[in-house]
């Protein structure tokens, strides 16, 4: 009977430790939109502080804080001793995660590392997915070929940004469909002010003719 090994904690997020950046980055993106996609959102766009006139543009600032702190107390407890010390004067989660880009991200594609632009157009992924092909040519393992591993790290990443890309067309297609539908109201209401003007011009036309 088979055994499986216990996996990672879902309620813990995955700790990065100064190596193998790529893969950490992904397991902690999925892990916080798991959490809260507003939280994501934070991230990868950073928040600036409306001045505090209005008690709506109060209350936002507000939630905005709050996902920045939760989203920055996520991250934070993601890094070692060592990492965390290079991040912790860090104000937003925006920046904490492009820091640790710029410090582990460049790294590892200095060292060769395949980006998934590279895993795309190289002759490996084309000779994966070309199924039909019963021989493979020796040729086919060059530089440009990639373990198993490393393709579907590029597949997860690809699918991610599909994700991030969906959320967002959702959000533009909902606030169309809101200014659609005031549109419609605008329409109907001109055509019926049309109608009233028009039977008091007829009105009008009648009671002159008498």
């Amino acid at each position: 009977m088979a055994r499986f090994e216990e996996g990672r904690s879902i309620l813990c997020p995955p700790l990065f430790e100064g190596e193998a950046y790529s893969q950490w980055s992904n397991v902690m993106k999925y892990f916080i939109q798991a959490q809260d996609f507003e939280l994501w959102d934070i991230i990868e766009e950073g928040y600036t502080e409306a001045p505090k006139k209005k008690k709506k543009q109060m209350s936002e600032n507000d939630t905005k804080a709050k996902l920045n702190s939760r989203a920055m107390h996520i991250l934070l407890c993601g890094l070692n001793e060592e990492v965390f010390k290079k991040v912790s004067t860090c104000k937003r989660a925006k920046e904490i995660w492009e820091k640790l880009e710029r410090l582990y991200g460049k790294e590892e594609k200095k060292d060769g590392a395949p980006s998934c632009a590279n895993l795309l157009s190289s002759s490996k992924v084309d000779g994966v997915l070309a199924l039909n092909e019963p021989e493979v040519s020796s040729n086919s393992y060059d530089s440009n070929s990639y373990s198993f591993d490393e393709l579907q790290d590029a597949f997860d990443e690809l699918y991610l940004e599909f994700v991030t890309m969906n959320s967002k067309f959702k959000k533009m297609i909902s606030k169309l469909e809101i200014e659609n539908d005031f549109l419609l109201k605008t329409k109907l209401d001109f055509e019926n002010q049309n109608e009233i003007l028009k039977n008091d011009l007829e009105i009008s036309k009648s009671s002159n003719d008498v």
